[in-house]
């Protein structure tokens, strides 16, 4: 089993909307999702060697966003999950890091060219419309976990997200959202 660390993004806008990205994966997102390959998640990606999880949410953002910051210090959540790759099992341990920005302009000229394909859309939501939304979203839950976020209300310690332990069948009967 190879570890994959990932640096995510919480981009937040001055009207209190997030920013996520639509993803058309190749395989589930996690073995507890079968039929989750279309969702909606959070910028970000892996750490290369010679990064600090810092760097790499800060690398990140430009090359899937287009947005410049002069430094990422925020980590609010941590996580991991179990992904199938195409050469085994990885376990991605996700932090994520509250970004600020001022404008609400993405641009796509940075993207690399695997995910050109796997980035079908951007849109910034606000809380309303990730709660009423019948999308899915990771993490899962995110409605309700990014609530404080929106108004600047940020843990002084980051917050461990549940592990994903729900299964196959008992998610099918849960409403979109639904934190486990």
């Amino acid at each position: 089993m190879r570890v994959r660390p990932t640096a995510r993004l919480l981009v937040i806008d001055d009207q209190q909307r997030l920013l996520l990205v639509r993803v058309h994966d190749t395989r589930p997102v996690h073995e507890a999702f079968p039929d989750m390959v279309v969702y909606w998640n959070t910028p970000g990606g892996g750490v290369e060697a010679d990064e600090t999880y810092e760097q790499a949410a800060q690398r990140e953002l430009w090359e899937e966003t287009g947005i410049a910051i002069d430094t990422v210090d925020t980590c609010v959540w941590f996580h991991e999950r179990m992904l199938q790759g195409d050469a085994g099992r990885v376990l991605l341990q996700e932090r994520f890091f509250v970004v600020f920005v001022p404008t609400s302009v993405v641009s796509l000229a940075n993207l690399l060219p695997y995910e050109q394909d796997l980035h079908q859309a951007y849109h910034w939501w606000s809380h309303q419309e990730l709660v009423q939304s019948s999308e899915q979203f990771m993490p899962v839950g995110l409605a309700e976990l990014i609530k404080p976020l929106l108004t600047g209300a940020i843990p002084p310690e980051p917050i461990q997200l549940p592990a994903y332990t729900t299964s196959p069948e008992a998610r099918n009967r849960l409403p979109p959202n639904t934190p486990l």
